[in-house]
């Protein structure tokens, strides 16, 4: 059965949703995000996906006091991800509440750095988190295209015992416009063993069905939840 992870995107401690990453093409939703996540709990939802779009723009977590305050006020499986590059920054995440730590950027500049945080925190802590357009990697919250593709990517960090991985196609993201099926099949396939999270564009129940068959472990649902698209109260796990 697949996990369906509602999401918060944060700026300036503000709840946002961002269309293809694009900073400058943000919609806010509320100025209280732990009020948002607990409605997500209320409803029965157990995992938090939680983006600090800040810190991803500019390189160090930025929004800290919203992830503690979320962790302190609800019971749900949070995982954290945005600016995160340093073993100091790991445990200042940790200690705000964090259950599970998304890595980005770093993955991609910054491997040698990465094994040692994850050497030294244990890898089930960790969700590369991958931002990608093309089968290629974005960095820096999606502004800067790389030359890694996603599947070495996941390749690499899946031999240092990385299981979980998160994919975000950039072209769906925020549009509304349906899911990528064809390319989360397609890491299914290749790693299927691993724990894949798809990100990106869904737009009814329909899309969480497809990756459902596709094998796809969960999903993440932002902003057709925020604009009534699915009904918050009618997406259960039980009906997925």
């Amino acid at each position: 059965m697949i996990e369906i992870i509602p999401a918060i995107d944060l700026m300036n401690g503000q709840c946002v949703r961002l269309s293809q990453g694009k900073y400058n093409q943000k919609t806010v939703y509320s100025n209280q995000p732990a009020l948002v996540a607990k409605a997500f709990e209320n409803q029965g939802y157990k995992r938090l996906h939680l983006v600090d779009l800040d810190g991803a723009k500019s390189g160090k977590p930025k929004n800290l006091n919203v992830l503690n305050d979320i962790c302190a006020t609800t019971k749900l499986t949070v995982d954290y991800s945005g600016g995160i590059r340093t073993e100091a920054q790991v445990k200042m995440a940790i200690d705000a509440g964090t259950d599970f730590i998304g890595i980005g950027s770093l993955a991609v500049k910054e491997p040698d750095t990465l094994k040692k945080i994850i050497q030294q925190f244990g890898a089930e802590r960790f969700i590369i988190a991958s931002d990608v357009y093309n089968n290629k990697v974005y960095i820096n919250g999606w502004l800067k295209q790389t030359s890694t593709g996603i599947f070495d990517l996941i390749s690499a960090y899946s031999k240092l015992g990385v299981n979980k991985f998160m994919c975000t196609d950039i072209s769906r993201d925020g549009m509304l416009q349906g899911v990528n099926i064809d390319f989360y099949k397609s890491l299914k396939e290749k790693f299927n063993d691993k724990y894949i999270i798809a990100s990106g564009g869904v737009s009814a129940k329909k899309d969480i069905y497809q990756l459902e068959e596709a094998g796809v472990d969960a999903v993440i649902v932002g902003k057709a939840f925020y604009e009534d698209i699915i009904p918050v109260e009618n997406l259960t796990l039980k009906q997925c």
